[in-house]
């Protein structure tokens, strides 16, 4: 490993099925990951680039990388859009995943109170007028959970 490499989040596709052979895979030799509970053929896993390469390169993990068409390289999600993306598909209230442009109409807002205080995302509203948080990794997936709208504040631009 380069020692100027840092660990960064990196987007791969799976096989149906292949989710927990890769979860035990992964543990097996530490690697930080969170595969979404009802879209398990979508895996995020923390390393650096070599070790990413390594891993799928050498058949321990049974993976394809998204790429990122802008630099022609593996697809990486920051660090605080993953860690948002987590919390809200942890949520307990968390209904649903959804591919991106659906859900995406709104005002772009942060939580100010509750255990999701500090998430950005956007606000959606269900036919009944339901508030949502929204909560996308990139252009893969969204998450999104009831929220209070006394507990958000639009985001500064």
């Amino acid at each position: 490993m380069n020692k100027t490499e840092r660990k960064v989040w990196f987007a791969a596709s799976l096989r149906n099925g292949q989710w927990k052979k890769c979860s035990r895979s992964l543990d097996e030799i530490g690697i930080g990951y969170f595969i979404p509970s009802s879209y398990n053929t979508l895996l995020f896993f923390n390393t650096v680039k070599s070790r990413a390469l390594s891993l799928v390169n050498s058949g321990k993990i049974n993976a394809r990388f998204f790429i990122d068409h802008s630099t022609h390289t593996l697809l990486e999600v920051p660090d605080k859009q993953m860690d948002d993306f987590i919390r809200v598909s942890q949520d307990p209230d968390c209904v649903e995943y959804a591919p991106p442009g659906v859900l995406m109409k709104g005002d772009k807002v942060v939580v100010t109170r509750g255990p999701l205080a500090g998430v950005e995302g956007e606000i959606a509203e269900d036919d009944d007028g339901t508030p949502f948080l929204v909560v996308r990794v990139l252009s893969l997936l969204c998450a999104k959970t009831k929220i209070s709208r006394e507990n958000v504040r639009l985001k500064d631009a």
